[in-house]
């Protein structure tokens, strides 16, 4: 009893759902009578209860039923009681028979296999009956119950089913709750390019009906090649539906068609997260077990074809996950048995779905724990480290190359060509040539775009790349060292986007998502190429010198300073002050503020490179310097430093060496190089602004648009920015859209 008990749990949901849809079916097809102190199912206060039948008045049932610790009773339809034949059947029990008579049975349907049914008894005994056997009149109920059943399904009023999931398997892990480090600087080389595949995408989109309203979008998946494939990944909070659990589903988009050529159905706990054509594997993601705000997580390998209606379930495995949230989910296809995911904060791991086994996992010595890039041919992976970009290969763990950085990273990537590696800090970004002799990085001014803790950052062409401002995102012009444009969403399509499963930087083309509204059943997916229209006429003619809020001769006043030694401080920012050519004031409207503190205390775990011996943990709590100018309200100009726990300690005392390296940084303030020239805020998110939307993308002005730090201060500029701009919208608004403005079905 209690086995068929929590098979009921997982089936009597939707079977609900089915028994109602084919009662008419059933009724004209002698339906079995409930009998008296029979045990069934029953749907009473919102869930499905044992219980026993107590008699019939009419059309309904008594049964009596356990709630809330004691017995209670109610009158029920039939379509809110199950036998126990009937919970994981497709209708109500009927009889069956040959056509001679000669052969009976009551029964329930479980399911149809080609020509044979599959039944199951009262006495929950399963049999399988060749349709042939049967008379006419059951062979056309289960032909009008099969059109019907698929064609409820396409309506979204049935849920499809999904392939049986193997067991859940725990894999080995010799390295046990060791995390590898990387250090070295290995060999620098260009990295590889993407497939061929992923260049045959133009500007183009597909918008479509879902099959139900509450589907949610999980991700985004370039697929490419000639139908410009896009794989749109859904799922459904199933909290609505009364115990029914829809399941999550996938839509093939071809972007060359603009509609969706065929889609494929996955359980409804799982989350996909990736797909590799070239592998043709794919991986997903189910909740498991709750530990507090964590839970242990479950991943699962698929096999699929591109454009195919089927995928088939490989393996299946405890990954250990300790994610924090929808926002942090991370996981890829390195190829056909290699699989990526983020594992917990800072930290990743590969499994081996071959030899079932952890592969390697390593953690990255990021702070504020940086997004790493798995390059577009899924062979390397880049890591943003506190003042290094490590590059690994993503099917070994083996160190590639090493790329010291002059302060922490907070975004990196690699232009499509694999020849040059960008990495952003608070105030600079950096560019190594991978291809030439001087590895070297060359350093741009950036801090508009500065960011210093995660940042998205994509490679448009050799001359710009995309960054994920506050709230847009902004197009970084190498050459000029400035910002250039912004790009923006509505506030629906904005967090409809804000996710890097859900948008992304392919082949010098944004691919995103938008909605006509939240739960409007509908979908759009489309590429727009970038810059866009408007962008390179409006840009041509900057002339950057006149565009600095901050150059010699403008006055500059020394402001708060909440440091361990003002005194010192103060007579090191005026020689700086005077070597830049400033004119120090005791009163203007840029004014240099420095703070020093500490930061929260956190822990670190060193385990031995031999493989010997224990793991150590180590708690610290690290001591930062800052210094921002600021005009007004607004920050001009910022940097600091802050110390660390090393990547490599020798000896046995690794706590007393991280304790001593946490000391304050007094000296950072006359070390630092304050740039004499530091552009306005006005200019701070680029000379004009374009929108992505269900119309592609759209000039919404040519006027700087100034930088926000705050929502408050977006709130005032976009108000500003609206009344300036209102009249030239209307010459300068250009259109390219992937769907002429018009929202197609899809259908």
């Amino acid at each position: 009893m209690v086995s068929i008990t929590k098979r009921v749990a997982a089936r009597t949901s939707w079977v609900c759902l089915m028994l109602g849809f084919v009662s008419v079916l059933a009724q004209a097809s002698a339906q079995v009578k409930l009998e008296e102190g029979e045990q069934v199912k029953v749907y009473a206060v919102g869930d499905w209860r044992d219980g026993v039948v107590v008699g019939q008045q009419g059309a309904k049932y008594g049964v009596e039923f356990e709630f809330a610790g004691g017995s209670q009773r109610g009158m029920f339809d039939r379509k809110a009681i199950r036998l126990l034949c009937e919970t994981e059947a497709m209708d109500f029990t009927r009889t069956w028979a040959s056509e001679s008579g000669t052969f009976k049975v009551d029964a329930a349907l479980k399911a149809i296999q080609g020509d044979k049914v599959v039944l199951i008894k009262i006495d929950l005994d399963e049999i399988t009956v060749p349709l042939a056997s049967l008379s006419k009149k059951d062979v056309a109920y289960v032909g009008k119950l099969q059109k019907f059943r698929e064609a409820a399904i396409v309506r979204g009023e049935l849920p499809a089913e999904t392939p049986l999931l193997p067991e859940v398997e725990l894999f080995s892990d010799d390295f046990g709750n060791m995390s590898m480090v990387m250090f070295g600087e290995g060999k620098i080389a260009p990295l590889g390019t993407p497939p061929s595949f992923l260049s045959t995408f133009t500007q183009s989109g597909a918008g479509f009906k879902l099959t139900r309203k509450r589907q949610e979008l999980v991700a985004i998946i370039p697929v490419g090649g000639p139908e410009q494939l896009v794989l749109a990944a859904v799922r459904e909070d199933n909290f609505f539906n009364n115990g029914v659990r829809f399941p999550s589903q996938l839509y093939w988009a071809s972007l060359k068609q603009k509609k969706i050529i065929d889609t494929v159905f996955v359980t409804s706990e799982d989350y996909v997260l990736d797909y590799d054509p070239r592998s043709k594997w794919m991986i997903s993601y189910s909740k498991g077990e709750r530990h507090g705000f964590d839970d242990t997580g479950v991943m699962t390998a698929w096999r699929m074809n591109p454009g195919d209606s089927k995928a088939e379930p490989l393996v299946r495995w405890n990954a250990g996950l300790r994610w924090r949230g929808r926002w942090s989910y991370y996981a890829k296809v390195i190829n056909d048995r290699v699989i990526l995911a983020k594992t917990d904060r800072q930290t990743y791991t590969a499994w081996d779905l071959v030899d079932k086994k952890v592969l390697y996992t390593i953690k990255a010595r990021s702070f504020f724990d940086a997004q790493v890039v798995l390059t577009k041919d899924r062979q390397h992976l880049i890591i943003p480290e506190d003042g290094f970009v490590t590059v690994i290969k993503a099917d070994t763990g083996e160190l590639a190359f090493q790329l010291k950085a002059p302060s922490s990273v907070s975004g990196v990537n690699v232009n499509d060509a694999g020849t040059k590696i960008a990495a952003l800090t608070r105030d600079r970004l950096y560019v190594w040539e991978l291809d030439g002799e001087d590895h070297r990085p060359i350093s741009y001014d950036a801090p508009l775009i500065g960011n210093p803790f995660s940042a998205r950052m994509d490679w448009l062409d050799d001359d710009h790349v995309l960054v994920q401002g506050f709230l847009s995102q902004i197009l970084f012009r190498l050459s000029l060292e400035l910002p250039i444009w912004s790009y923006e969403m509505d506030v629906w399509q904005r967090s409809l986007n804000d996710d890097p499963l859900r948008s992304m930087v392919l082949n010098g083309h944004f691919f995103y998502t938008a909605q006509p509204d939240v739960f409007g059943g509908a979908l759009a997916v489309g590429a727009v190429k970038l810059p866009g229209p408007a962008v390179q006429e409006v840009t041509a003619k900057v002339e950057k010198e006149t565009l600095y809020a901050l150059r010699p001769g403008i006055r500059v006043a020394i402001g708060k300073l909440n440091v361990s030694d003002p005194t010192a401080v103060r007579q090191w920012l005026e020689q700086k002050i005077q070597s830049n050519g400033w004119v120090l004031a005791d009163q203007a409207e840029i004014v240099i503020n420095c703070e020093m503190g500490q930061h929260p205390a956190r822990t670190e775990t060193y385990g031995s490179m031999r493989g010997q011996g224990g793991n150590t943990s180590v708690t610290y709590s690290p001591y930062y310097s800052n210094i921002e100018i600021r005009q007004d309200k607004r920050v001009l100009w910022q940097s600091g430093t802050s110390t660390g726990a090393p990547m490599v300690v020798n000896g046995d005392d690794i706590q007393g060496q991280v304790s001593r390296m946490q000391v304050p940084q007094l000296q950072f303030y006359e070390t630092v190089e304050l740039p004499d020239r530091i552009i306005g805020n006005k200019y701070g998110n680029g000379f004009g602004r374009s929108m992505f939307g269900l119309r592609g993308i759209e000039v919404k002005s040519t006027v700087p648009v100034g930088r926000a730090d705050s929502p408050e201060e977006a709130e005032r500029l976009a108000g500003e920015e609206a009344n300036k701009a209102q009249e030239q919208r209307k010459n300068a608004g250009q259109t390219q859209g992937f769907n002429s403005g018009s929202f197609g079905s899809g259908e």
